[in-house]
């Protein structure tokens, strides 16, 4: 077994037994005083073990088994908060459905407060454990070029993501010794590769340069993949390392041939209704806020309450997006301007509606009339859009799919108000547009309301 596959083995074995032990241990707080077991009941039993499959399948759903997400501690809690929710709603369904299923009195609860504490506490030694270099995966890269330096500056960006680089491979001999960014250096050619990797431990490979066309070291890489050393193209790397696709280098020969990208009738048809039904709920729900918001914005500032702007779409068709009007009037007379975080336009009850996203509900009415989803790429204004495609490669991409009132792009990165921020968005958009899904919606939904309420940082 490689030592990636090893330490993910060990790392999810310890925190399987610890959900074990924190359902147990509920049960032993929750009876301390009472001569009584639950679980000697054998349909008891079988409620430990949906409890356990359902925490299983939800820290596997929220990635908290991968330990070379980069997390900071507040976002680690706070996505551990969104599984305990999840476990929380799907048990409760099911107790509702089939009641002897039911744990016992009060055990779940407790058994949230154990998960929380132990899982935390188990994070906190395995970081501290990894961060000796014994523990983490060696990382050669073959490339010396912008692309490998990309590699190098994410890898370094996180102390605990479980990599350490060992150096880069050149085919040029006369760059041997140099260092590159990060303090790394070049420690050899393509010819040595082999022995390289043999001297250095490496476990594993990632190819990263632009353009890798009679570049290649094919016969070297061939036999130690055969080795079982772990071989990487570097968008690949850098695409599940850090949730996006990086922009340089990238060639519309990767958009043809690579994975994904997908998205079928039958998941055309389940997104729409999804998307209807969340709407007719959200409607309802929200009516009695709207009425309250509308007659704010009317009080306490003339114009209109509603806001009406042109945005560009799926196919790059245009349609008129409506919000809650949270700017003064004629906040644009001296033309189009790039919305900022705290923006000097923005009325004292547009900062709160924007706060907590309120101004963003007149979209549903977009989403009923099939112009947006409730999740995809945020559509932006035909001047942004003329302007950024000029610039940025592969930027009317991102409208391949229809707009969303929320994204990936939109919990993963905060407001931006230059070209840069908008290339980093699109890296964003297309690696949800590459992996588009029901559950992928499903997770981005639930990380916006986190988002909305505080409860997770946008990274």
């Amino acid at each position: 077994m490689a030592l990636g596959s090893s330490r993910v083995f060990v790392y999810t074995l310890f925190q399987d037994l610890l959900i074990l032990a924190a359902i147990f241990a509920a049960s032993e707080t929750r009876f301390l005083l009472e001569d009584f077991d639950p679980f000697l009941d054998p349909q008891k039993r079988w409620a430990v073990i949906l409890a356990f499959l359902v925490y299983k399948g939800s820290f596997q759903y929220w990635n908290l088994y991968q330990i070379q997400l980069h997390l900071s501690l507040r976002e680690f809690v706070n996505r551990l908060l969104i599984v305990n929710i999840t476990v929380l709603v799907i048990l409760t369904a099911v107790y509702y459905t089939y009641p002897p299923l039911i744990i016992g009195r009060g055990i779940l609860s407790l058994t949230v407060v154990y998960v929380m504490l132990f899982t935390v506490l188990y994070r906190l030694v395995w970081s501290t454990i990894s961060g000796d270099v014994a523990f983490n995966k060696n990382l050669l890269i073959v490339g010396d070029d912008a692309a490998a330096m990309v590699v190098i500056a994410e890898v370094d960006a996180y102390r605990h993501s479980g990599y350490r680089v060992v150096g880069l491979i050149t085919k040029d001999p006369m760059r041997l010794g140099e260092e590159v960014t990060g303090g790394h250096h070049i420690i050899g050619t393509r010819d040595e590769l082999i022995e390289i990797c043999e001297n250095r431990d490496v476990d594993q490979i990632v190819v990263a340069m632009e353009e890798s066309r009679g570049n290649l070291p094919v016969k070297q890489l061939m036999e130690l993949k055969m080795r079982g050393v772990t071989i990487t193209e570097g968008t690949q790397f850098h695409e599940q390392f850090t949730g996006k696709i990086v922009l340089e280098g990238l060639r519309a020969s990767w958009f043809i041939f690579s994975e994904g990208f997908k998205v079928g009738r039958f998941q055309q048809v389940t997104k729409r209704a999804f998307d209807l039904l969340a709407s007719t709920i959200l409607l309802i729900a929200t009516a009695p806020l709207c009425v309250i918001v509308a007659l704010i914005i009317k009080l306490t500032d003339r114009g209109p309450i509603l806001y009406r702007q042109e945005r560009v779409g799926l196919k790059g068709q245009t349609f008129t997006v409506y919000k809650f009007r949270s700017m003064y009037t004629d906040s644009e007379k001296e033309g189009p301007q790039w919305a900022q975080e705290k923006d000097p336009r923005v009325t004292p009850i547009g900062r709160f509606i924007r706060r907590f996203r309120v101004d963003e509900i007149p979209q549903i009415l977009n989403v009923v009339r099939g112009e947006m989803s409730f999740v995809g790429p945020r559509p932006e204004r035909p001047y942004f859009v003329h302007r950024l495609a000029e610039v940025i490669p592969y930027y009317s991409q991102r409208h391949v799919v229809k707009p969303g009132i929320t994204g990936w792009a939109q919990v993963r990165y905060p407001y931006g108000a230059t070209v840069e921020d908008a290339k980093e968005k699109l890296q964003l958009d297309l690696y949800y547009i590459k992996n588009v899904s029901l559950a992928f919606d499903i997770k981005i939904l639930m990380e916006t309301v986190a988002v909305v309420l505080g409860k997770m940082k946008v990274h």
